[in-house]
């Protein structure tokens, strides 16, 4: 196998505590989400996102707390385009070493919202973003049941707004292989600014394709993968971190800063999480 320097590093994001934690009946406690953040950091994962906390008040004061914890991952926080949830993430970032915002816009164009409007929505709130964080993230929400030109106008506006990171969203988890391959490759090709971003993305596990979805960009650009630990997410889940990151591990081109001997760790932690979910909601 090549040596690291000659092999393209591949940026692991987790989002067990945020888009895993939608799946438990009940929210994962303060303690539950420092101690999984603390082994996800010692674990080298690139990016932890946290919460949302721009629509749970409970996720601005972990997202404050876990950040004190975490000493070399990045601290995200998710926020639609409304100002009021991107100021939210900007405040609870305020004492983390290495921040991000992770703004995600629905991109497939309905009755009461025009392209022009969508287009403008994405510059303010990027721009916004970039005031508060210089690490900003912009998510195509639903890009796999969105208009070709809308996604490349989008994500273009995106860059230009200063998102160094542009995550491409299979959010409902419809797409394929092949189709998905193709939708990363039209980015790829059709946007003048795209060098200027990395290319995530984020793919749900309904049809059981997450982890083989989010591989197959890597041959066309694909340089940040969004994960959970178990698979842990809403519906059939997310791609699971493990099976992801030994994806690349068996490739001879990509690679990630993970250190796999903590994989087994965290799995069980997660599994206690949710052992602990369901004897509470048990009744008696």
């Amino acid at each position: 196998m090549p040596e690291t320097s000659q092999r393209a590093k591949i940026t692991i994001f987790d989002t067990t505590l945020r888009d895993g934690e939608l799946a438990l009946k009940r929210k994962l406690t303060l303690q539950q989400k420092m101690r999984l953040a603390k082994i996800l950091d010692q674990m080298g994962v690139d990016v932890i996102e946290v919460g949302y906390p721009g629509v749970f008040d409970k996720d601005a004061e972990e997202m404050l707390l876990v950040s004190e914890q975490v000493k070399n991952s990045i601290v995200c926080g998710l926020a639609s385009s409304k100002t009021q949830e991107i100021t939210a993430v900007a405040a609870a970032l305020k004492r983390t070493q290495k921040g991000r915002i992770n703004i995600y816009t629905p991109v497939r164009i309905r009755a009461n919202t025009s392209a022009s409007e969508l287009i403008q929505t994405i510059k303010e709130s990027v721009s916004l973003a970039r005031n508060y964080c210089p690490d900003v993230e912009w998510s195509a929400f639903d890009a796999t049941r969105s208009h070709p030109d809308v996604i490349c106008k989008a994500v273009e506006t995106a860059i230009k707004g200063g998102a160094r990171t542009i995550t491409i969203c299979d959010s409902l988890g419809v797409a394929k292989p092949k189709e998905f391959s193709h939708l990363i490759e039209m980015v790829q090709q059709r946007i003048p600014n795209i060098e200027q971003a990395i290319i995530g993305v984020h793919c749900h596990d309904d049809l059981g394709l997450a982890e083989e979805n989010s591989l197959v960009g890597l041959d066309v650009g694909v340089r940040q993968i969004e994960c959970s630990i178990s698979g842990l997410g809403v519906r059939a889940g997310n791609a699971d971190l493990a099976k992801v990151v030994e994806g690349i591990a068996n490739h001879s081109t990509y690679y990630t800063s993970i250190e796999q001997s903590w994989l087994k760790q965290a799995s069980e932690m997660v599994n206690e999480f949710i052992e602990e979910d369901i004897t509470a909601d048990s009744p008696g």
